[in-house]
């Protein structure tokens, strides 16, 4: 007999009823949609080592946290 409390897997997609407004990892399109940013772009940033990514078997997960410092960092300064 199975628990009901049994802990849900972390990677797959759509178990999770969580929005992309609370979850703190992002799938690519995810992460892409938070920036307003291409998918493609996202990947750019994970391959050039600009961002960090939890390895989730196939997939990338990227913290939202990380996002937000990419974006702090990445922020050009007024004159």
């Amino acid at each position: 007999m199975e628990s009901s409390t049994a802990k849900p897997k972390p990677c797959r997609s759509g178990q999770s009823p969580e929005s992309i407004s609370t979850r703190r990892l992002l799938r690519i399109a995810e992460a892409a949609a938070y920036l307003g940013a291409t998918p493609w772009f996202v990947r750019s940033l994970i391959w050039s080592k600009a961002i960090p990514y939890v390895p989730c078997g196939k997939r990338y997960l990227i913290d939202r946290q990380d996002l937000d410092a990419y974006i702090e960092f990445a922020k050009v300064g007024a004159r």
